[in-house]
């Protein structure tokens, strides 16, 4: 388990959850169930930190005028902070406090291009990580740049961290049809899973979608992390699925107590769900987003078309799954040319190991 920061304790309550705790002199203390390490888990360590420094006045050492610390406080103020969706400002928070429980009492401006390299090194084994902190700490100092506190960008030269990934595991036709099979129309995974698929929504979307986002055969969505406003049309699949909803609350998909799913909460819920399905580690709730763009990309639709529905700003990231759409199509055309391809396959019968039903059919 990584380090905690300085304040922060731990214990289990009666039922064995586990329950971490902020306490500092001369303030509340802070308490929380979110997952160690996570996005949520370090927002409220922020918050709390946040209490703590705000009762300490800005003589605080912690908010000492050319730290880190103080870089931050002051960018959490700002219009360019402000300006980022809610989506964004967690993420970003999480890292940032991270970053602060190691170096927020140094001067920000020592901080060098060497230094930030040799953090980007530390996270080599995982590249995805060091290319978010350069992310956030390029927005820091070029706000702190723009203030006047640092004449020069430590990070201006330093380039992210080159590798390969082809980012969540976009779900299979099959891996869907197995999770189907488990969780039926009337459970709340099965309908979870359908808002994901047809609606192409990320899953901060989807876990506040509702009765009130629902009007005319038409899902009404606005995006949490690009405020982006769209309306979608409702898939007969999920308007059976809406149909047999087992309550009547206005949040479709929520916990057992009624109440709406956390970020993290739905998360590791349907990550759990997955599990139950028996499909693979690494099958996540986003893989679904990507499922909807692939089956849309198969079904002819244009980079365009997709977009309207997926709410993405550019094509960009759109142009992968028509890509790959018309090289499949195109493969199977070039296939039938020469006396083969899948369609011929389909049709072939497996009547040595009494595979095929078409003589019984």
């Amino acid at each position: 388990m990584k380090r905690r920061p300085k304040g922060v304790s731990s214990y289990r309550d009666r039922h064995g959850k586990l329950w971490w705790k902020y306490r500092a002199k001369g303030v509340k203390s802070a308490q929380t169930r979110a997952l160690f390490d996570s996005a949520e888990w370090w927002a409220w360590y922020s918050a709390a930190a946040n209490g703590q420094r705000a009762s300490l006045g800005a003589g605080s050492d912690r908010t000492k005028p050319g730290t880190l610390n103080a870089l931050a406080v002051a960018y959490y103020t700002s219009a360019d902070w402000k300006l980022l969706s809610k989506t964004t400002q967690t993420t970003y928070r999480g890292i940032i406090d991270r970053f602060r429980a190691q170096h927020g009492d140094k001067p920000l401006r020592r901080l060098q291009a060497q230094h930030v390299r040799a953090m980007m090194d530390a996270r080599a084994d995982t590249p995805a990580a060091a290319n978010n902190l350069l992310k956030v700490l390029r927005a820091m100092m070029r706000f702190a740049v723009d203030r006047a506190m640092i004449t020069i960008d430590p990070t201006a030269n330093v380039k992210p961290l080159r590798y390969k990934s082809d980012g969540f595991h976009t779900w299979t036709e099959d891996e869907i049809a197995r999770f189907d099979a488990r969780w039926p129309l009337g459970t709340q995974e099965r309908l979870a899973k359908d808002l994901l698929l047809y609606t192409a929504q990320r899953s901060s979307d989807v876990r506040t979608m509702g009765l009130q986002h629902v009007r005319g055969g038409v899902v009404k969505v606005k995006q949490q992390k690009t405020g982006t406003s769209l309306e979608i049309g409702l898939h007969q699949a999920l308007r059976a699925s809406l149909a047999a909803r087992p309550t009547n609350q206005l949040t479709f998909v929520t916990t057992p107590s009624g109440e709406p799913y956390t970020a993290a909460g739905f998360g590791n819920w349907f990550r759990e769900a997955a599990r139950k399905a028996g499909l693979p580690v690494g099958v996540s709730a986003h893989g679904l987003r990507k499922a909807a763009a692939r089956r849309l990309a198969e079904a002819g639709c244009t980079a365009s078309e997709i977009a309207a529905i997926t709410g993405h700003r550019t094509l960009k990231e759109v142009s992968r799954y028509t890509q790959a759409a018309d090289q499949r199509t195109m493969a199977d055309a070039a296939m039938l040319k020469i006396g083969g391809g899948t369609q011929g396959e389909q049709n072939l019968s497996n009547l040595g190991n009494g595979l095929d039903n078409a003589g019984v059919k």
